[in-house]
């Protein structure tokens, strides 16, 4: 510590017993005092009086020292025994040497309240509010500076704040111990941390008691040094860093993290989910443990080994999951490598993944796999040429596919769907994402319920955020309807239809637009109507659409023949508009066109439905609980 006397006037006399010494300035690197004054009374007490003093940029007034034994000589002065009336609950001793200008300071705490050493804090850090420490401290120095500094401080129900809000904790308890000693320009530090309870809110993390820290190394007007540190993570694992800061550029430079069977799931969701936005992967949940040694150098991941034993991804809205995952992977930012991934099973929309072992070759930030096969159900999903790479500051990819024949009864049983019938199989083109959205390069193709399903246009507008936005054109031909009603417990139809859904436009998955329209396919078949299927396609069609079958011959038939049918929806703000076998623009429209012998013509009234009434009158017409409205 730099220590300059600006002055030090003759003793003049306090009281009859009493001298007192006034000081002008005191001025140091670290701390500075004005207006002090030093009064003996008789005996070997003696009060210190600074008007103001100030460190770390914070200022106190009327500070008032009271040494319980004060002794001053011409080699220097040492108080013990001494009390700060600001801060209660400490106890204080110093030493200072005149002829070396060295100095020494201890003081012991006992019970102290945290909120008052906030005076000796930054304001740009948290400030502490409550709580109380225990422990000893211990500084000296020089004419430079701080030479030595140690503290072994305890804390009880402590707590700290911001203005913003951003950083908070409370009922903190623990220990610190922490020593720095001062070489030339070169400080070397160590310390130990021990949070045994309590909260604390650093945003965006939120964590609770049970971490501990060592650390050393070094730090001068260039760069703070982390040469060794060991962090104990609760329901984690121990990690171990290093790390060089340069505080001129406030950058990262070099780091080093390793860690030895960690536990994914505590390790994601506690200190790596607050840092994802909003969308699929932070709403997913990791499991299994992990090796782990990464290496960072110049502001780029340099080489990252991962070894994943039993690990799994799975996301919290049942979208999809990975499990078992074991993989000993060794990345080089500089090196080609090949990391063989093998994983159990999984599941998509509900739909079960069976084992697989996939390679994948790395070159830097690109990664492709040739050739993966996805076992689904009792069939396969056959991956091609998938690639992943970094371009424009976001993560590319892209692949083409192919679906071998499943069973839809197997499908729709897992999906959770009504029962159907029948197999999908399918071909899918080019699929690539570009950061924001997905798109289909081509038609994709599947086969279900003995038709076809083509999809155009597809393209998927942040797919994995909270509001996806789905838009493209599909384009049906030739599904059995004797397939297709039996699934949906509709009553029987017998015949083909197509059906168009074009300028398609779903956003979260909900129906916000679309020109849908189903009709008869072409061709000679058997066209056949149950009743049960007449009085759902009435109810379809609002109140008073039902044929009055019942008060005719007619009930006495099951079945029906019909000529055709077609039903088309136009949905533009929540309203679908519909028309019939031939269209028209206003009144009753065919949805059924009777024909053969018993032939029935099933008509519709109400044009314009609300797109949620018209799902909530499909809902219950597949559940098999309308009755025919009979006039």
């Amino acid at each position: 510590m730099r220590y300059i006397l600006l002055a030090l006037l003759a003793p003049v006399a306090a009281s009859a017993a009493d001298f007192s010494l006034t000081v002008a300035d005191i001025v140091a690197p670290d701390f500075s005092a004005r207006g002090v004054t030093l009064i003996l009374p008789e005996g070997d007490s003696a009060d210190l009086r600074i008007a103001r003093l100030s460190v770390q940029q914070r200022s106190l007034r009327n500070v008032h020292i009271h040494c319980a034994n004060f002794t001053l000589s011409t080699a220097g002065m040492s108080c013990h025994g001494g009390t700060l009336e600001p801060l209660p609950g400490m106890l204080l001793a110093f030493d200072y040497r005149f002829d070396a200008a060295r100095w020494k300071v201890f003081a012991q705490l006992s019970n102290a309240p945290v909120k008052q050493f906030a005076i000796f804090l930054p304001e740009s850090v948290p400030l502490p509010t409550q709580g109380k420490i225990d422990g000893t401290l211990r500084i000296s120095g020089n004419a430079s500076g701080i030479a030595d500094f140690d503290a072994d401080l305890r804390l009880a129900d402590a707590g700290f704040s911001d203005a913003s809000g951003l950083h908070a904790a409370e009922k903190l308890r623990g220990t610190i111990k922490f020593s720095a000693a001062r070489k030339a320009a070169i400080l070397t530090w160590q310390t130990n941390i021990a949070w045994h309870s309590g909260e604390m809110f650093w945003q965006p993390l939120y964590l609770r008691g049970g971490h501990r820290i060592s650390a050393s190394g070094t730090l001068d007007n260039v760069s703070l040094k982390v040469e060794q540190a060991i962090v104990d993570l609760p329901e984690v694992g121990r990690v171990q860093f290093s790390a060089l800061w340069d505080m001129r550029q406030d950058a990262l430079m070099e780091c080093t993290v390793r860690g030895d069977n960690l536990a994914l799931e505590k390790l994601f969701a506690n200190y790596a989910k607050p840092f994802l936005d909003k969308g699929a992967l932070a709403e997913s949940h990791l499991y299994g443990h992990a090796d782990v040694d990464w290496q960072y150098r110049n502001g780029a991941t340099r080489s990252l080994r991962l070894a994943l034993r039993d690990a799994g991804i799975a996301d919290a809205e049942q979208r999809f999951a990975l499990l078992g995952v074991n993989s000993e992977i060794d990345w080089q930012a500089d090196a080609p490598r090949n990391a063989n991934i093998a994983f159990s099973g999984g599941a998509l929309l509900g739909v079960p993944l069976g084992a697989g072992q996939w390679t994948v070759r790395m070159h830097g930030k690109d990664f492709s796999v040739e050739q993966g096969i996805l076992p689904v159900l009792d069939g396969r999903l056959e991956l091609r040429d998938f690639k992943l790479y970094r371009k424009d500051d976001a993560w590319n990819w892209q692949f083409s596919a192919s679906l071998s024949r499943i069973s839809m009864e197997q499908f729709s049983r897992a999906a959770g769907w009504p029962k159907m019938l029948g197999t999908l199989a399918g071909r899918i083109p080019r699929v690539g994402y570009d950061g924001n959205e997905i798109n289909v390069d081509g038609a994709l193709l599947f086969s279900v319920f003995d038709g076809t399903v083509v999809a155009t246009q597809l393209k998927l507008a942040d797919p994995f955020g909270r509001a996806p936005r789905l838009s493209g054109n599909l384009s049906m031909r030739e599904l059995d309807l004797d397939l297709l009603t039996r699934t949906f417990s509709f009553g029987n139809m017998q015949g083909r239809i197509d059906v168009d859904v074009n300028n398609l436009q779903l956003q979260d998955w909900q129906p916000a637009r679309f020109d849908a329209r189903v009709f008869s396919s072409a061709g000679n078949y058997s066209k056949k109507i149950s009743q049960k299927a007449v009085q759902n396609i009435s109810a379809l069609g609002g109140a008073g659409a039902a044929a009055a079958i019942q008060r005719s011959y007619l009930r006495f038939f099951e079945n029906f023949g019909y000529d055709r049918l077609g039903w088309s929806c136009v949905l533009r703000n929540g309203i679908c508009t519909m028309g019939g076998v031939d269209g028209g623009n206003g009144g009753a429209y065919a949805i059924v066109k009777g024909g053969g012998i018993p032939a029935i013509t099933v008509m519709g009234y109400n044009r314009n439905v609300s797109w949620n009434e018209l799902m909530t009158r499909l809902k219950r017409v597949t559940q098999g609980n309308v009755q025919a409205v009979v006039q």
